[in-house]
């Protein structure tokens, strides 16, 4: 069975809301998490994340006005302060055909992106009591929206928690043993990094 790749990608840029969840976790001085400076993911097909999708701003001067965006670890919010903007990027195997499916479920909410919207209250509301989210139709934030393309197609990385309840640092304990790259994002090589993957476990409910 051919082998190909999913690409789980934790960043911190120095924008207002980075510096808001990281303020909030070195706040937190009691029941630190592993990561929990990690404010956005998103999701890659390939490994030079040039084409990555997410929730998030849709202009660089407007965080008001967000929902799916595709995005580029060379270009935007990834380089506006490149000696603190920082990735994770985690390597998960899968067959050909999950991998398909996980790219036909991204591309059909690529083509649903007039009809969503970003979910700022299940944000705050998560940010606020750190593990419970609030879900609205056709909303999303983040890692809600990771959390749900995956569980989709298949994949369940947290069979134990709602999408809305995920944090990105979640991604980052979970995955950790699939990680292949952490530091800044200006020294992530142009030509991507490509181990041989370890197959990711499925979890079920």
């Amino acid at each position: 069975m051919k082998q190909k790749s999913i690409y789980v990608v934790a960043s911190y840029t120095d924008t207002v809301p980075g510096k808001l969840i990281t303020a909030r976790a070195k706040l937190k001085f009691w029941n630190r998490y592993e990561g929990d400076t990690y404010s956005h993911i998103s999701l890659s097909r390939d490994n030079r994340l040039r084409n990555m999708v997410s929730f998030a701003r849709k202009e660089m001067k407007n965080p008001f006005n967000s929902g799916i965006v595709t995005e580029d670890i060379k270009r935007d919010m990834f380089v506006l302060n490149p000696d603190k903007s920082k990735i994770a990027v985690m390597q998960l195997g899968v067959s050909e055909e999950t991998h398909q499916i996980v790219s036909d479920k991204i591309d059909e909410y690529l083509r649903m992106g007039e009809h969503l919207k970003f979910n700022y209250l299940g944000l705050v509301s998560l940010l606020l009591s750190g593990t419970r989210g609030f879900t609205l139709s056709n909303q999303f934030f983040c890692s809600q929206w990771a959390t749900t393309v995956l569980r989709e197609s298949g994949i369940d990385i947290f069979p134990k928690k709602r999408p809305e309840d995920v944090r990105p640092f979640d991604f980052y304990r979970e995955l950790k043993e699939y990680q292949i790259y952490e530091g800044l994002t200006k020294d992530y090589p142009e030509e991507g990094i490509d181990f041989i993957p370890k197959v990711f476990q499925y979890k079920r409910r």
